[in-house]
């Protein structure tokens, strides 16, 4: 039996509990709804950084975090956005092949996920060191996996690109060291802490 008023949490009901042992149990169910199926992902080993790329992180200015009607086009001011107008369901957490709508992964950056991108026309060798990164970030403790997607999209100024809210991390080339230190850094710094994977593409 459940006492006290309940609480969101992680997109799932928590309630309060009064005692240690129902608070112990509360806690397990809370980690193990965090990643939708409960399940949890192993890193791979992560790629060695020769030292020889050197990527940019910046701030980027907040456009909001509205709701618009899925399959509504979206202009953004920064390219790529780390912010702004996003669809009501967000993307898996997943690397795709082909690219993700950014109101998706948009709305992924409002739960606190990092959202790894690079440009179609990038070299193989770039796609293929951020696609290793990618499989090689630490899980994130509060859901059992990374709360991370990695996409192409064709819209990039640049070849590569690690977002997060309101940061971005840019290069031509791919430094494992600095995206796994962005990762750390930004995820779960959003206004929503929501572990759950989404449903879309």
């Amino acid at each position: 039996m459940w006492f006290g008023r309940p609480s969101l949490k992680m997109g799932a009901l928590v309630p309060r509990p009064r005692s240690r042992a129902l608070a112990l149990l509360a806690l397990t169910a809370a980690v193990a709804g965090c990643g939708g199926s409960g399940s949890t992902s192993t890193p791979s080993a992560p790629p060695v950084d020769t030292g020889g790329c050197t990527m940019t992180e910046s701030g980027v200015a907040n456009e909001g975090w509205v709701h618009v009607a899925e399959g509504t086009s979206v202009v953004y001011r920064h390219n790529p956005p780390a912010s702004g107008p996003h669809y009501p369901v967000w993307a898996r957490y997943q690397a795709y092949t082909t690219a993700v709508a950014r109101p998706y992964w948009v709305h992924n950056l409002e739960h606190g996920a990092i959202v790894l991108v690079y440009r179609p026309d990038a070299p193989a060798a770039v796609v293929s060191a951020l696609t290793d990164t990618f499989r090689a970030l630490p899980n994130d403790p509060e859901c059992g996996h990374a709360r991370a997607l990695l996409t192409p999209d064709p819209l990039l100024a640049r070849p590569v690109t690690a977002v997060a809210a309101n940061f971005v991390l840019e290069g031509d080339c791919v430094s494992p060291d600095a995206v796994r230190a962005f990762a750390l850094a930004h995820r779960n710094h959003a206004p929503e802490d929501i572990c759950d994977s989404g449903t879309r593409p």
